[in-house]
């Protein structure tokens, strides 16, 4: 073959090349390879073709092949600027970022002034980790010409680097100059989603979706959102719709297993997790929310934890694995594992206020109190938490300096059962303190003010009472805050015997009427569920398990369960035959003070953990609590006693589920208890 080809042949040439290319652009390309076979037959060295070949290859996933096929038509014609350009994209696919951007500046030294290569080259950088030379050619090229890649592209650069308003500045840039950029509106609703706008981000996905409904990621993130939302339904729709596009999409199961088990259906949430495994077998998220599921059904399942311990085979950085290894350990009662789970969190996550408090808990229960209070602060940065349950105050926080001559305001949070247990530190920070304010809901009110005679009781109010903005106070602090300044250790508990007063008059009268329906027999007031959404279920007792406590016919048993539970009553007294008395005068959800009073009307307060026991205690009462296997932080472990309340008695599970031993133990003691009264009376 000649090296040079007749005018004819040119032409002839041309149109094959032609042909070829049509191919291409048609994705027909095996019939694109044959053509280009067929011109490099008769011209081995034509540029184009082989150049075309490069971009046929690298549509074909064979980026190198694609690279050397496009540096061989470069050798061919030196000068080509579409060649430069073909090769710098192939080598940003190949991961040779510096390589891409000597492509890319090779076609400027050519064509100096082209946005397209311009915001390419910027693409380069950006992926070379070179930002200020990304923005800048960025910024070039739309100075040359406003181009929506190039907007769009910077909004990808501001929204890596957080600064998300710049971010969606661009994106919206990019969207006015290309309304149908699918990507954009895609990526714009994720800045927003990320910021906390989610009715904007809701939109974006929908303008998404609108345009492309076969747009899968926007599809997935929607989904994301709804579920952030709390839109459930929604968010199912559309995980089934990613389903529908992409039946091995493991995400989509895992979300859903998600979504049905906020929704309760435990069973086939377990189901979508096992199916978003059996797709990907590497998939931590999914054995970690798994493992979640099984330890909530179980209470401490062996299971959840070989799951947690396998998402960190996975990834051993994995904090959310960790975090819930560490707190199934510390629901198994193995609590130095527990420790150390959590600080394996931290060493990934040193800010993770979750974590913390949790870690503080197991410190705490451990009895390990300096360590554990210190910890236990670290519940304020927690988001969630604190916009629960902070309360905003000008003064500053004390900080455990001298209170001589100060005043303090003090301001209660959490349950009603942890407000009632740690004001027993008040006695304390009165003898420090010139004057001491508390804050309080109204229910606490004149329990507080019948106690507390030397305290000034404010209702709680939004916004706050004015007398508690006034300079005058020095300091404030949480109720809860309180112990890291006073409990440092186990001799440091207050040891007073009730330091809450009920109403004389209210507790006389309803004294005298629980004897005379009960003809002498002993008052116990019972108590057996909480209403805990975590935990409640671990710490209550079911009526049935307290048969055999009820039979004794020597007591007079009297309801101090919160909440409506007179149906309840009725239908286990038709199933045993055994009365519990329910006084619906009494209703201490409506009035605490008139429930204070029930409970110091009473001999002996039998109930799991719940308010009724933090009540009890603080009146002096002799109450036993009935605790589950690994209960919580301020019941301790292996101890029968209370720090915070003398007169309790603490009965203990001997395993996960193990009321049957709880319940022969108390009957042994009430027995003993009768008898004793049997013999006082006696005598």
């Amino acid at each position: 073959m000649t090296a040079d080809l007749s005018l004819s042949s040119v032409a002839k040439l041309d149109k094959e090349f032609q042909k070829a290319t049509d191919f291409y652009q048609t994705n027909e390309l095996t019939l694109a390879k044959q053509v280009c076979s067929e011109i490099l037959s008769a011209s081995s060295q034509h540029a184009p073709t082989i150049h075309l070949l490069g971009l046929i290859a690298s549509q074909e996933n064979q980026l190198q092949k694609a690279a050397k096929l496009v540096r061989r038509a470069i050798d061919l014609d030196s000068v080509c600027p579409v060649y430069y350009r073909s090769l710098g994209a192939i080598l940003q696919h190949l991961g040779c970022f510096q390589d891409s951007v000597d492509a890319y500046q090779r076609v400027l030294s050519i064509v100096p002034n082209d946005h397209n290569i311009l915001n390419d080259l910027g693409y380069s950088f950006k992926l070379l980790g070179e930002i200020d030379q990304a923005f800048e050619h960025f910024q070039n090229s739309i100075a040359i010409f406003p181009n929506y890649s190039a907007f769009y592209n910077l909004g990808l650069l501001m929204q890596e680097r957080g600064r998300f308003e710049e971010s969606i500045f661009h994106y919206k840039k990019s969207i006015a100059i290309n309304p149908n950029f699918d990507q954009a509106y895609n990526n714009l609703g994720n800045v927003l989603q990320e910021i906390g706008r989610y009715d904007e981000a809701y939109s974006c996905y929908q303008r998404a979706l609108k345009n492309n409904p076969k747009y899968f990621e926007a599809e997935v993130n929607l989904g994301i959102l709804c579920m952030k939302m709390e839109k459930l339904d929604q968010a199912t729709k559309c995980f089934q719709k990613v389903l529908q596009l992409n039946p091995k999409y493991p995400e989509a199961y895992n979300n859903l297993g998600l979504i049905l088990q906020q929704q309760g259906e435990v069973e086939k949430a377990i189901v979508c997790f096992r199916r978003a495994l059996k797709i990907n077998a590497v998939f931590p998220e999914a054995y970690t929310n798994l493992g979640n599921v099984l330890l909530k059904e179980s209470g401490g399942s062996d299971k959840a934890i070989a799951l947690y311990n396998r998402a960190i085979d996975i990834d051993p950085n994995h904090s959310e694995a960790f975090y819930n290894l560490g707190y199934a350990q510390h629901r198994q009662g193995d609590f130095e594992k527990s420790l150390q789970s959590y600080q394996r969190v931290f060493s990934i996550d040193p800010d993770q206020a979750v974590a913390h408090l949790s870690y503080s808990m197991t410190l705490l229960i451990m009895g390990r109190f300096a360590e554990g209070w210190t910890e236990h602060e670290w519940r304020w940065k927690d988001i969630a938490f604190e916009s629960e349950h902070k309360r905003s105050f000008p003064q500053p926080l004390w900080d455990g300096s001298s209170l001589t001559g100060k005043t303090i305001l003090i301001w209660l949070e959490q349950g009603i059962g942890d407000q009632i247990m740690f004001a027993s530190l008040l006695p304390k920070l009165q003898h420090q303190a010139h004057h001491v304010v508390v804050e309080t809901g109204k229910r606490l009110i004149p329990i507080f003010q019948r106690s507390y005679p030397g305290i000034e009781i404010v209702p709680a109010q939004n916004p706050p009472d004015s007398i508690l903005l006034d300079d005058s106070i020095d300091f404030q602090s949480s109720i809860a805050s309180l112990p890291q300044w006073f409990l440092p250790d186990e001799a440091s508990f207050p040891r007073q015997q009730n330091y809450l007063e009920g109403c004389p008059r209210k507790t006389k009268l309803l004294r005298e009427k629980y004897q005379k329906l009960a003809g002498g027999k002993i008052l116990i007031g019972i108590s057996w569920k909480s209403a805990n959404e975590s935990i409640g279920e671990l710490k209550s007792a079911a009526l049935k398990n307290w048969e055999s406590l009820l039979s004794e016919t020597d007591c007079f048993f009297v309801s101090l369960q919160y909440g409506d539970v007179e149906r309840e009553l009725r239908e286990f007294a038709e199933q045993t035959g055994m009365k519990i008395y329910y006084d619906d005068e009494i209703n201490s959800l409506e009035s605490l003070d008139d429930f204070v009073s029930q409970v110091g009307a009473l001999d002996l307060i039998i109930s799991t953990s719940n308010t009724t026991v933090h009540v009890a205690g603080a009146l002096g009462k002799p109450v036993w609590t009935l605790l589950n296997y690994v209960p919580s932080w301020r019941w301790m472990v292996g101890r029968s006693d209370s720090l915070w309340y003398p007169s309790m008695v603490l009965f203990r599970q001997k395993y996960i589920g193990d009321w049957s031993s709880v319940f022969q133990s108390v009957h042994r003691h009430l027995k003993d208890l009768l008898q004793k009264s049997v013999r006082v009376n006696e005598g």
